[in-house]
């Protein structure tokens, strides 16, 4: 098949939806030899910052000499963005490949596969042959049942927890954290952030019964954010041996100090089972040269014109806290659309706190919210707004009516 064939078999798995198990996944990876096993991983679940955090650790490894495989989901623009090595996107004759020879195992088995779990094994396949020395994996959603916690991941790191995705993972912090936390692997080694007294329980009561060891952001390692700037911020990183002070992020937001924690600590710990001590400029410029698309990304000043992907309460309330104490401006303009199942009502009771003016779009997706009905809920709310449902065309609006003193999020649903 051709690159553009390849890509329209793997789209058309898309319909499938989402199921979460590994019955056939596992089947399809025994069939090509179980390359998940193969290479090590850093394997990362939470609600918000999966993404940063991997970023930051492939980075800092990357920047210590390995050869890192870095594997996450959704992609912006491009498919081969999720399954990347030294940060090189797979390219478009390997992403052929994969998917001719994996669409034929699938086939000689006769097992329904979903997209995600088709590019899980297209990832795990593509790393193994090119021989990276460490994997870098997201969790698509939840972690249990996720496609991805096949991986050979004895070092686990989850991040902040919050409701996302209720109907797959329940509706209670502490349904949602045990989902989360069973990555964890039978003697494995866990960084996480605490959150609430029940999300702590879980995540020890689950790190207990797989005899792994637990380190919380906050009693075992530590941050403290030192500067913040529009355009950088930089923290002080200590545990009970080490204190690196001044490290500089190019990843803006309060909550990226935390992701930043999380993955210098896994790296760390990283090298210290392998035998190769990270240095600490690797890790300075690690995190300094780290780039995440999409996570509070600035792409204009005077205006402030900001992209994130912030698609839930918790992410919505991070970024517009972020947005209000980084920058001065004279309106907050948001550019919003969301899918069905996010909770509409809440989003915009949090951003109605922050916004001056609404443009809502529909996402090109089949589960994109009616932004007319987006626009009902902000009545209540007595702000500007309108309706535009193409994106194109609202960008034209903005700039239509934007002033120099003005700040433009664009953001929702990735």
């Amino acid at each position: 098949m051709t690159a553009k064939e390849s890509l329209n078999y793997l789209y058309s798995l898309i319909p499938k939806g989402i199921k979460l198990g590994l019955q056939n996944i596992s089947t399809v990876l025994a069939e090509i030899g179980d390359p998940q096993l193969k290479i090590p991983s850093i394997h990362i679940a939470g609600t918000n910052g999966k993404g940063s955090t991997a970023a930051f650790c492939e980075s800092i490894l990357r920047n210590a000499g390995y050869r890192v495989g870095l594997y996450t989901s959704p992609h912006l623009i491009h498919f081969s963005e999720r399954i990347q090595i030294n940060r090189v996107p797979l390219p478009e004759h390997e992403m052929a490949n994969l998917i001719t020879r994996l669409k034929g195992v699938v086939e000689k088995l006769e097992i329904p596969i979903t997209f995600f779990e088709f590019g899980t094994a297209m990832a795990f396949l593509y790393f193994s042959e090119q021989k990276t020395d460490i994997n870098i994996i997201e969790v698509g959603m939840g972690g249990r049942l996720d496609a991805t916690s096949l991986c050979k991941g004895d070092i686990s790191i989850i991040t902040s927890i919050s409701k996302d995705h209720i109907s797959y993972l329940g509706n209670a912090l502490e349904e949602i954290a045990f989902e989360k936390a069973s990555i964890i692997k039978e003697g494995g080694t866990v960084f996480a952030v605490k959150g609430s007294k029940g999300v702590i329980e879980v995540i020890n009561r689950v790190s207990d019964q797989k005899s792994a060891d637990i380190h919380f952001l906050g009693d075992h390692f530590w941050v403290e954010r030192t500067i913040h700037k529009t355009s950088s911020q930089s923290i002080t990183y200590r545990n009970k041996n080490i204190r690196f002070e001044n490290l500089e992020l190019s990843l803006m937001g309060d909550f990226q100090a935390d992701n930043a924690a999380l993955a210098v600590a896994a790296c760390l710990h990283h090298g210290d089972r392998t035998g190769k001590e990270l240095s600490e400029q690797s890790i300075r410029k690690g995190l300094k040269t780290t780039s995440w698309c999409g996570r509070m990304e600035i792409i204009s000043v005077q205006p402030t014109i900001i992209l994130d992907i912030a698609h839930n309460p918790a992410a919505v309330k991070e970024m517009a806290c972020s947005a209000q104490k980084l920058f001065s401006y004279a309106r907050a303009i948001i550019v919003l659309g969301v899918m069905k199942d996010k909770p509409s009502h809440e989003i915009l009771e949090i951003l109605s706190n922050f916004a001056d003016h609404f443009i809502l779009v529909r996402p090109n997706q089949e589960r994109s919210e009616n932004p007319e009905r987006l626009k009902e809920i902000i009545s209540n709310y007595k702000i500007p707004c309108e309706v535009i449902e193409t994106i194109p065309n609202a960008i034209r609006r903005v700039k239509q009516i934007l002033r120099l003193d003005d700040i433009v999020c664009i953001t929702g649903s990735i």
